[in-house]
Formats: structure tokens, C-alpha cells, sequence
């Protein structure tokens, strides 16, 4: 016997392009980390020569990558979580507790945007040691991420709080991880 189909709420188009957007930065992203690892790789082993700022390159990458990344990881529930407590309370009960859990999380993601900041501003003249990259450039991903995050955060609380239920791709299930 399979269960009434759940009420869900309808993604905007800005939401939905906003949601595009962020995953086709971090497909590039991925990409283009992919292919100078294994360009580095291949020139080193069929050349004896290996690019020294390719590693460093992607490192800042990668680092990129984890916080743009996090906002998509929330929207379909990849971050780690307990939720035994809210599924064992009556909902009205459950309800308000999801209600709390948002608020700190986006209390949280607005205390990283500001301490993100800062970081930034004092790291901005120090340089990477093979590419002289600006160090504040690479820390800007932590408020720029936490920004995203708190943006992907808005766009499906209201989901999560009413039916406690995370967006949904096909083929992919965080839970069954």
C-alpha cells in the first residue's frame, strides 16, 4: 500500500536558475581540476616534467568547490544530521524544532559571511607561494559559500519545515549513503 503523495512546493524560476547556475560553476570547476590533475599527471610520468602550480591550482580549487558546493549538498539533506528526535514528536512539535534548527543554521551561515569577511580583508595582501595569488581571493570563498548556502537555506526551509522533506533529484538519495 504506497502513501498519498505529499504536497510540495512549486520551485520558482529564479530558484531554479539560481540552483542551475551553481551546479554548471561547480561542473567547470570539477572539470577543469580534473584535467589539470591529469595533464599534470600525464606530463610528468610520459615527460619527466611536472607544472609546479598545478597542485597548488587546484588545492584553492578544491577549496572553492567544498563551499559552493555545501548549499546544493543542504538542499536535498547531504549534510550530516539527527533527526531521530524530531521524527519521535508530534508534529507541531517537529514543526518547531525544524523552525530552530534553521534559525541557527542561518544564524550560523550569516556568523561565517561576517567572520568570512574579515578573514579576507586580512589575508588579502599575502600571497600563495608558487602562483602569488592574493590569499584574501582564495579565503573568499568561505563568506561567498556561506552566502550561497544561507540563499539554498531560504529557498527550501519552508519545505523542510512544513513537510520535512529535502528537494529531490533522481537517481539520488543522501539517506541511502
Amino acid at each position: 500500500m504506497s502513501s498519498p503523495p505529499s504536497p510540495s512546493f512549486p520551485a520558482h524560476p529564479l530558484a531554479r536558475a539560481f540552483l542551475a547556475a551553481n551546479r554548471w560553476v561547480l561542473i567547470v570547476l570539477l572539470g577543469v581540476m580534473a584535467a589539470l590533475v591529469i595533464g599534470n599527471v600525464f606530463a610528468r610520468y610520459a615527460f619527466s616534467h611536472s607544472f609546479t602550480w598545478v597542485e597548488e591550482a587546484t588545492r584553492y580549487m578544491m577549496i572553492w568547490a567544498a563551499f559552493i558546493g555545501a548549499g546544493p549538498a543542504l538542499r536535498v539533506g547531504g549534510h550530516i544530521a539527527i533527526d531521530t528526535l524530531q521524527a519521535s514528536v508530534p508534529l507541531p512539535m517537529a514543526r518547531l524544532l525544524r523552525v530552530l534548527i534553521v534559525a541557527i543554521v542561518a544564524a550560523t551561515l550569516l556568523t561565517l559571511v561576517w567572520l568570512g569577511i574579515e578573514y579576507v580583508e586580512f589575508a588579502w595582501y599575502q600571497e600563495s607561494p608558487v602562483l602569488g595569488w592574493s590569499l584574501g581571493k582564495v579565503y573568499l570563498a568561505l563568506p561567498l559559500g556561506a552566502a550561497l548556502m544561507l540563499v539554498h537555506l531560504a529557498m527550501v526551509a519552508r519545505q523542510w519545515i512544513v513537510l520535512g522533506e529535502w528537494d529531490r533529484v533522481e537517481g539520488f538519495d543522501p539517506q541511502a549513503l
